[in-house]
């Protein structure tokens, strides 16, 4: 990126957050479009992904590095773990995919949901392991009644759940397409199993939808019966073990580089989703020594 060019685009963020505050919000998309198309006129990047209308890869092989925009380090050993780049990988002096990320949900808040299609779209081409914008994009194919693109997207989102919340999320998102796809059974599982990972109003309430449709109270299935429907209807049980691996590798990396900040990151993530008591006492001692150190 040409550093000269975009050196106002921060300031001009903070603006459109300003505005955001005030609840202008038709007034914010308009400021958030115009720095996003300056940024556009002013990089020349291999991005780290392509995209066509569901599904991503790697950019194809040019020669040139690929740039991959981050929320968290994590996030590159992620992206090199599935991608495999045959390259360099450079991160972005902008945080474009966030930019990206937000002008998207800005546009779903306003209920135009092709240009918010769009945004989310550059946002994973930006960075093909955000998971918050393939949740976004999925969101967009919802509101369209696009059910195909919707699983398509949900069950690439899949592959980077690694809380509790987010695996509750891709089991009410798959809850939501067996709704419409009249699979009542299927649905129920989900939403009873997003419970158990994360309990939400949403769930609770198509679960009491459900029952009203039907005239039948939600059966009290037990978790092997649960995981069977879900293996029937090819819906994952679990989180995948492959993310929580990549994850756990990068905190132990922080750890022997003595970041002890972005190694608890990691280990908290990989806590939350297993529950491993192990763990809880690994975070319990990097907290003392975070602590310590900023006594």
């Amino acid at each position: 990126m040409n550093i000269k060019k975009l050196a106002d685009v921060k300031d001009r963020f903070a603006d459109y957050e300003k505005i955001f505050n005030s609840g202008d919000y038709d007034k914010a998309a308009d400021i958030l479009s115009a720095i996003l198309e300056r940024i556009e006129e002013c990089t020349d990047e291999r991005k780290a992904g392509t995209m066509d209308d569901t599904f991503v890869k790697k950019s194809d092989m040019d020669g040139r590095p690929i740039y991959i925009s981050l929320n968290h380090v994590m996030e590159y050993y992620v992206y090199a773990c599935y991608f495999e780049p045959e390259t360099d990988v450079l991160c972005t002096e902008l945080p474009v995919g966030e930019y990206y990320r937000t002008y998207g949900s800005l546009c779903l808040k306003l209920s135009k949901f092709r240009r918010a299609e769009d945004a989310f779209k550059k946002a994973i081409c930006w960075n093909p392991v955000d998971l918050d914008s393939y949740l976004g994009l999925a969101e967009c194919y919802k509101n369209l009644n696009m059910l195909s693109r919707y699983l398509d997207v949900t069950k690439q989102a899949y592959r980077f759940c690694c809380s509790r919340a987010t695996m509750a999320r891709y089991y009410r998102n798959m809850g939501f397409y067996y709704v419409a796809r009249y699979n009542t059974e299927a649905a129920r599982v989900c939403y009873t199993y997003s419970n158990i990972y994360y309990k939400t109003d949403n769930a609770d309430n198509e679960l009491k939808y459900l029952e009203q449709a039907l005239n039948d109270k939600t059966p009290e299935y037990s978790v092997k019966q649960m995981q069977e429907i879900l293996d029937k209807n090819e819906v994952e049980p679990g989180p995948d073990s492959k993310t929580i691996g990549i994850i756990y590798r990068v905190g132990e990396l922080m750890m022997n580089d003595k970041d002890y900040k972005l190694a608890r990151d990691c280990f908290s993530i990989v806590y939350d989703i297993t529950q491993e008591t192990q763990l809880k006492t690994l975070l319990d001692e990097l907290d003392k020594d975070l602590e310590d150190n900023n006594a």
